[in-house]
């Protein structure tokens, strides 16, 4: 007991994608990757090489966005 003060079970901590900027971030990757893969010739559309480098230029692109980073952030 000790005066220590716990949630409850029906008591649960915001799960809501503002309050995780990881979570955010992430699904851009992914959205943005998708996209360029899906932009891919059919030959190159399930390549490793291919999907590495569009996740290379995807991280790049987004790398300088400080933008997104900041509203991201203000977001939580």
């Amino acid at each position: 007991d000790e005066n220590v003060n716990f949630w409850g079970n029906s008591i649960w901590p915001g799960n809501s994608p503002d309050m995780n900027p990881a979570e955010n971030i992430g699904a851009i990757i992914k959205d943005k990757v998708e996209e360029l893969m899906a932009n891919e010739d059919r030959c190159s559309r399930y390549n490793y090489d291919a999907l590495k480098t569009n996740l290379e230029n995807t991280l790049k692109d987004l790398e300088n966005d400080t933008d997104l980073f900041i509203g991201l952030l203000c977001s939580m």
